[in-house]
This record gives structure tokens, C-alpha cells and sequence, in this order.
């Protein structure tokens, strides 16, 4: 309203930046929209081009009435009529902010999409749980769960994470709802309370071998287990 009705600004304002700023934005805004629709008013009272080889429509009984539109629209273009121009100005505003926010979530979600796929389709080639021996014989637990709990194991440089098993891939029915692993506490990536994990622990080992954090690194170490279980009917552990 202070850029509409040209009003002066108190000392207050004019320290303010944060409300400078907004003025300084919302004049553009104004001038750019009194622009526009002075060009739109332009054109709309332009008159209408004739057509080519037609003969000329009879002539009315009473004469035709004034458009009406053009002459609202030029007197809005001229005099930036205050509400026209504010609630015009705040919407053009808007509708460019939204669709920038809109497009810039679709980048970001089809980047995720693609990296996801991406992971899914070829990463973790070179994981154990894709290797049909380490998995049929070496490996005596793959499961996938939330951690509920990490501590620190007394005396040690290691963690005793627990975690509720959601899914079981070795043995393929997981007779305990929870398991427990020990882990160095300089890991990476280290394991947090609500975490959605996947881990391998191979045979006789409190450790595990792997272990996947976060749907992407998760979704390659699945594709690595499916491409090795279809492998495993041939394998003969010693």
C-alpha cells in the first residue's frame, strides 16, 4: 500500500532493511505490472484488422454500443488503480515464484529418482552379498530393520547396536524379532537410533561384514542379493 498510495516512509521503515527490501521489491512489481497493462490496453484498443475480399456486414439499425474493456483497461494502465494493481502484482509475483519452487521440486525429486534407480540397477557390484559363495555359505545372518538402540560397550572402542528385523534374507524366516552386533565406533557410516539399516554378519563374526544406510545404498545391496540367489543353487560349501 506504501508503493500504490506513494506514501513517505518513517525514519522507522527506512531503517528496517528487511522492509526496504520488500518495498524495493513490491516498486518493481507496480511498475512492471502499470508496463504490462498499458501494453494491454494498447492493444486491445487497437482497431481490428479488415477482412480481405469480404463484403462489408449491413450497416445495424442502432448504432453499435462502445466497448467497454479497452477503456478500463487504459484508465487501470494509467492510473494504477490500487487494489487492480496490488492484488494483479501479487499474484504475478506468486504464480512466478510458484512454478520456479515447482520445477526446482521436480529436479530434485527426479534427480533422487534417477540416483535411486541408478544405485538399485548397478552399485554394489563389488558387495559380498552379491558374491552367490559368501552368500550361501559364509554369511549366517542378512537381515534389514530399525535400530532401536546403540550403547557403548564398557571397556571396549566398540558399540552394541540393536536392531528390529523387518525383513530376513539369510535365514529367510528370522526366528528373533531383534538382533545384536557390535561395531567400531569410528565406522563410517556410523549407526544412529531410527535408522533403517541392511547388514551382513558372516560365520562365527559379531561384526558385520556390511551394512547399508538410507534407501539408495539399501536398494543396491537388495539387487546385489537378488542377482547372487538365483546363483547359489550350484554352490557347494566346504
Amino acid at each position: 500500500m506504501a508503493v500504490i498510495l506513494d506514501a513517505p516512509l518513517s525514519e522507522e521503515a527506512r531503517a528496517d532493511p528487511v522492509f526496504m527490501a520488500g518495498h524495493r521489491a513490491a516498486t518493481a512489481d507496480v511498475a512492471l505490472l502499470r508496463e504490462q497493462l498499458g501494453v494491454l490496453a494498447d492493444a486491445l484498443t487497437e482497431p481490428a484488422e479488415q477482412p480481405v475480399h469480404r463484403p462489408a456486414p449491413p450497416a445495424p439499425v442502432h448504432p453499435p454500443r462502445r466497448r467497454l474493456l479497452p477503456l478500463a483497461l487504459r484508465t487501470v494502465g494509467a492510473a494504477a488503480a490500487g487494489a487492480l494493481v496490488v492484488g494483479a502484482g501479487w499474484l504475478v509475483v506468486q504464480v512466478g515464484r510458484g512454478a520456479a519452487d515447482i520445477g526446482a521440486s521436480r529436479s530434485v525429486d527426479d534427480s533422487a529418482a534417477a540416483d535411486e534407480k541408478e544405485a538399485a540397477s548397478g552399485a554394489a557390484a563389488d558387495s559380498p552379498l552379491g558374491d552367490p559363495g559368501y552368500l550361501a555359505c559364509e554369511a549366517r545372518l542378512v537381515v534389514e530393520g530399525e535400530v532401536t538402540d546403540v550403547e557403548r560397550v564398557p571397556g571396549s572402542t566398540q558399540e552394541r547396536v540393536t536392531l528390529r528385523v523387518t525383513r530376513s534374507y539369510k535365514p529367510e524366516q528370522q526366528a528373533a524379532p531383534e538382533v545384536d552386533f557390535v561395531m567400531e565406533r569410528d565406522m563410517d557410516p556410523l549407526l544412529a537410533e531410527g535408522d533403517h539399516v541392511l547388514v551382513g554378519l558372516a560365520q562365527g563374526s559379531a561384526s558385520p561384514d556390511v551394512w547399508a544406510v538410507g534407501a539408495a545404498d539399501i536398494a543396491a545391496e537388495r539387487s546385489a542379493i537378488a542377482r547372487a540367489a538365483g546363483r547359489t543353487d550350484g554352490v557347494t560349501c566346504e
